[in-house]
């Protein structure tokens, strides 16, 4: 699946969301972290570095032994039907897993269908599944010019999916 993320004027930094995604097109968490290479038509670009980081990630303070496992995380910024991948909480480990999650208030979120195993006791993470961002410096430095459109591919594995690419065009 090829999306475009954008036009970006040479010297500036492009900054980019990309979903990773099954063939059910559910978002994944790759089981490797996914490495992306940039191209020119069937040319790789040598000097196309940057970075490829998950987005929207928080921390948990609390997760509730109850049904459903109430989540606190200060101003978490998520929305009901959002999935996120939870890992590290200690104490309520049925926490630690991938959950749609329903917005109770700004600083907490309910786990849909989960029911807690224990007490919570320390720890966690969380972050939006298969959501990361993608940076460049898009400067004739790294090799890019005016014009021309490029191609970001981006390789991971899990659940038989290796890749996806994305384009961009310098404008």
């Amino acid at each position: 699946m090829d999306d475009f993320i954008g036009m970006y004027a040479l010297g500036s930094d492009l900054d980019a969301a990309v979903t990773i995604v099954n063939a059910s097109n559910a978002p994944v968490d790759p089981a490797v972290n996914p490495t992306y290479r940039v191209y020119e038509g069937d040319t790789l670009l040598p000097n196309g570095t940057g970075s490829l980081s998950k987005l929207d990630t928080g921390n948990v303070t609390n997760a509730t032994n109850a049904s459903p496992i109430v989540v606190t995380s200060n101003s978490h910024g998520l929305a009901t039907g959002n999935v996120v991948t939870i890992t590290g909480v200690a104490g309520n480990l049925a926490a630690n897993a991938t959950w749609v999650v329903t917005k109770v208030n700004a600083n907490s979120f309910s786990l849909d269908g989960s029911t807690g195993n224990g007490a919570y006791t320390s720890g966690g993470a969380w972050h939006v599944t298969g959501l990361y961002q993608i940076g460049l410096t898009v400067s004739s430095g790294n090799g890019y010019a005016v014009g021309t459109t490029y191609q970001v591919r981006i390789d991971w594995q899990s659940s038989g999916n290796l890749a996806k690419t994305v384009y961009f065009t310098v404008v």
